[in-house]
């Protein structure tokens, strides 16, 4: 008896009843929460907050709501490759590379064989904040913690000159010895200027200003995205569904390892 094959085909079945039973009830209670919510407008979030603030009560302003507007950000903001203008966007520089790998066979023969692989060698978010808006009210957004659904912005790869510098964000790229580099993929998301914003968060009083961020009770929605509720309610069913079958999946195959790799 393997227990090694028992321990591996164990993890997997216990992995894929995680997937189709608890990661999918976890999904479809966030969905049926989302269906339920009432859309509040950002002028109507606004006058609760400010009649509380008038009465100086508005340190413990807390509400979990659902509301709808456009993308700001302060000063002039682009996309580092697309050059689009943007009130957010998260943009990465991934090495795509070659290596050498040496094994030894049954024979006691060395083979060679080359593998790809890639890397992220450089990253970086927008620094100026972000606020949905509507009309003349406009409230920013902390993004810690926050479910994001982006836009696709500029995706390309370049193969690598080795007698070019490279600078990534301020940090100049040294190539690794021992490998092949051979190009580079610039990749980003984005949220564009104006575009229609839903999002779904904690509305609270924050150094004297209304803010929506991670909801303070745990479990509950965080949610900036450039769809609508309905394409996000649509992607977390498609989720939800992928969930479950994976864990099928996953719970057959671990039941087939401990079965016959015994």
């Amino acid at each position: 008896m393997s227990f090694v094959a028992l321990g591996i085909g164990g993890l997997m079945i216990a992995g894929g009843a995680y997937l189709s039973f608890v990661q999918k009830k976890k999904t479809e209670g966030l969905v049926t929460e989302l269906k339920f919510m009432k859309a509040v407008s950002l002028a109507e979030l606004k006058d609760s907050w400010q009649s509380l603030a008038d009465e100086g009560m508005s340190e413990g302003f807390r509400d979990l709501v659902e509301t709808n507007g456009k993308a700001d950000t302060d000063g002039e903001v682009k996309a580092p490759y697309s050059n689009v203008p943007c009130a957010y966007f998260e943009a990465t520089v991934t090495r795509e590379f070659e290596k050498e790998e040496r094994s030894t066979d049954k024979d006691g023969k060395v083979q060679t064989k080359r593998t790809r692989s890639s890397e992220v060698v450089s990253s970086r978010k927008s620094p100026s904040p972000l606020y949905i808006a509507d009309g003349d009210v406009r409230v920013g957004v902390d993004m810690d913690g926050a479910t994001l659904h982006l836009k696709d912005g500029e995706d390309r790869f370049e193969p690598y000159e080795s007698n070019k510098t490279y600078t990534f964000f301020g940090v100049q790229f040294s190539a690794p010895s021992g490998v092949r580099t051979l190009g580079f993929r610039y990749k980003e998301k984005l949220i564009p200027l104006g575009h229609p914003l839903y999002v779904v968060g904690e509305a609270r009083n924050s150094a004297g200003a209304l803010r929506i961020g991670r909801s303070s009770e745990k479990g509950k929605p965080f949610i900036v995205s450039v769809k609508s509720e309905d394409e996000v309610i649509a992607d977390m069913k498609g989720s939800a569904k992928a969930a479950f079958y994976l864990g099928i999946a996953l719970m057959i195959g671990g039941a087939a390892v401990a079965v016959f790799f015994r």
